[in-house]
């Protein structure tokens, strides 16, 4: 029982600092992100020879320690999520598996591409949000930011990801980036996994 008030207690302090933070970017406008030597940031541009077939397979990111966020894209328009947390609390641990469900995608005039991933959870970090059953993020909550840009994304039941090249050597030549909720100054992006681990 002390354990489940521990937890709540947390889930409710998170719940607060987001809701803070909201309020705290609802008065402002985007504008250029800069480092603080002056140079903005800018997202790579996709390889020219970018084709919808090159998101087919499987794609991983890693949050914290042991966690595994895999996305399995098939040609046929339709992925699956698997997300495991060995390790969230002692004694406990986290394995979320979607059905298979749609995606698609919204090209965009700067010349990045927007990846709808229906139902999709966000798992990275925020338990919250990974346990949100229709996916995506409550937008009462915090906002996500297309950081590539400098757009607000609403994702109330989806998760949008940013399609772009990289300045590191990976497979196929693209990343799929998480958008940034706002007030964080950190995201995570999904890569490949090479050809012979795909499940």
């Amino acid at each position: 029982m002390k354990k489940l008030s521990i937890r709540i207690i947390i889930m409710l302090s998170i719940m607060w600092l987001l809701i803070s933070c909201r309020s705290c970017y609802e008065n402002t406008t985007p504008s250029s992100h800069s480092s603080e030597d002056g140079e903005k940031y800018l997202c790579p541009a996709l390889p020219s020879t970018f084709k919808e077939s090159d998101l087919i397979g499987s794609w991983v990111a890693n949050y914290h320690l042991d966690d595994k966020d895999l996305l399995i894209f098939k040609e046929d328009g339709t992925y699956k999520q698997i997300y495991s947390d060995p390790n969230p609390s002692p004694n406990e641990s986290i394995h979320y598996e979607s059905d298979w469900q749609k995606w698609w995608l919204e090209y965009r005039d700067s010349g990045y591409i927007r990846l709808h991933l229906k139902g999709m959870r966000r798992c990275d970090g925020i338990e919250l949000f990974c346990q949100r059953e229709v996916g995506g993020i409550d937008p009462e909550l915090v906002w996500a930011i297309d950081y590539c840009e400098d757009e607000i994304v609403e994702m109330p039941d989806e998760v949008v990801l940013i399609v772009t090249g990289s300045k590191e050597k990976v497979p196929r030549g693209i990343i799929l980036r998480q958008t940034r909720l706002a007030g964080s100054e950190w995201t995570w992006s999904f890569r490949l996994q090479d050809e012979s681990t795909n499940p």
